[in-house]
């Protein structure tokens, strides 16, 4: 194509022949047609390039001869495009297509201990050590950063490679199939792309709070695929207990099969799967910047989000980056870190303002209910949300580290045993450390 290739040549001046070696000249062109161009790319991190380096050029620089802009389209390894950044290609030959699997989602680059049971337990339904269906649904829960859809998106990976047929889905996507489904009245062919499957993979179910129709659907979905003993994999945020403005006949179901929970990783671990990352990005970290990232973004959602977001803001893809490079173009990404990072303190303003009384409450000797309770649940937090050592933790609240430990297991068996006055003010934090 004519215009394409006029457009790399002009942009090879602007960005230079490397870059658009290596960004551009590796996209495959798929078709072009009445204005619009569309195009394959390796990965994700391609299309988000492209996104933000060259699409603000393209309506001066990519034209029909009537002097219109050409629209580009992207698909990723023929897989069309979802989200926010990206267009759908010809959405109406497949309008309940699944969600991307990410091409670095792999076991293999997922750091994990040997007491990670969420993993142990879907590498051995991928191995056939544990027969699919056995376990239905396997419901994985843990706080955002923890893994839940790397492991899904893993082994929606490992299933397809040995020929199983896998739906993987954010809880999103298919709320947006069934208001698709019933506006275009379709929804047979809904029916038919969720359940003519062997696994279906459903990302952040907590999501489906307040959708009454999005619910009856899943449900008659759920239904019938575990009827039919066809693997169901879920995850979300929370235990099923805690899930808010979900029927209960569908919170009862989510707990037939294993509810699995993810803690958030340990500082060893996020260093594993940064530098592990970094390499798959080709994107060279020393250990000043590497500890940069480690001080900087706490989380491991945001850590990977900046890793990502520097390679894609770096000038020249080849560009080594030292820490003035990298502080330079992650300054917004680690303001909003600053304004939105989970400490200590804030733990014990929600757990003090949730049971209305004051923090000195909560880290005075009162033994009365009113105070320890809310001391117990704050020790819990500390430590499920933060990782915080239990010697660390006892020190906060001026109590010797055993106590610190009986308090956690205390509100975990409460959790279990679906205590209310453990799961009524859990949830409503919760909600708050969202």
């Amino acid at each position: 194509m004519k215009q394409w290739s006029s457009l790399l040549q002009d942009l090879e001046k602007e960005l230079g022949a490397e870059t658009v070696k290596n960004w551009l000249r590796t996209l495959k062109v798929v078709k072009f047609d009445a204005g619009n161009l569309f195009l394959d790319a390796a990965d994700s991190f391609q299309v988000n390039w492209f996104k933000e380096y060259v699409s603000p050029l393209l309506p001066q620089k990519l034209l029909m001869a009537n002097g219109k802009p050409i629209k580009v389209h992207f698909s990723i390894q023929g897989v069309p495009c979802d989200g926010k950044k990206t267009k759908v290609i010809e959405e109406e030959e497949n309008p309940f297509a699944p969600n991307l699997i990410e091409p670095h989602a792999t076991f293999e680059a997922f750091t994990s201990s040997s007491e990670n049971l969420p993993f142990n337990i879907l590498t051995e339904l991928v191995e056939g050590t544990l027969p699919l269906g056995n376990y239905n649904p396997i419901y994985i829960y843990g706080p955002k950063g923890s893994g839940k859809s790397h492991l899904l998106m893993a082994t929606a990976h490992a299933l397809q490679a040995i020929g199983k047929q896998c739906f993987y889905v954010r809880a999103s996507t298919f709320t947006e199939h069934v208001i698709r489904a019933f506006r275009s009245a379709s929804l047979q062919e809904f029916r038919r792309a969720y359940r003519d499957i062997e696994v279906l993979l459903i990302d952040d179910v907590h999501l489906f709070s307040r959708k009454g129709a999005t619910q009856e659907e899943l449900f008659h979905t759920f239904n019938r695929l575990h009827t039919a003993g066809l693997q169901i994999i879920l995850s979300s945020n929370v235990s099923p207990k805690l899930l808010e403005e979900i029927e209960e006949r569908l919170i009862s179901r989510f707990e037939w099969g294993l509810c699995l929970s993810l803690s958030l990783p340990s500082e060893d671990d996020k260093r594993k799967i940064l530098t592990r990352r970094a390499e798959g990005l080709s994107l060279p970290l020393s250990k000043t910047l590497l500890d940069y990232f480690l001080q900087t973004f706490k989380n491991l959602h945001s850590l990977v989000q900046a890793l990502e977001a520097l390679t894609l803001r770096l000038p020249h893809a080849n560009t080594p980056p030292d820490l003035e490079i990298a502080r330079h173009y992650l300054k917004d990404l680690a303001e909003k870190e600053s304004e939105t990072l989970l400490t200590p303190e804030k733990i014990l303003k929600f757990v003090a303002n949730t049971f209305g009384i004051k923090t000195e409450d909560i880290l005075g000797k009162g033994q009365a209910k009113e105070q320890a309770l809310p001391r117990q649940i704050g020790m819990y937090l500390c430590r499920e949300r933060l990782r915080m050592p239990f010697l660390k933790i006892g020190r906060l609240f001026g109590r010797d580290h055993s106590t610190v430990m009986t308090s956690v297991k205390r509100v975990k068996k409460g959790l279990e045993k679906k205590e209310e006055d453990f799961l009524l003010p859990l949830s409503d934090i919760d909600r708050l450390l969202q």
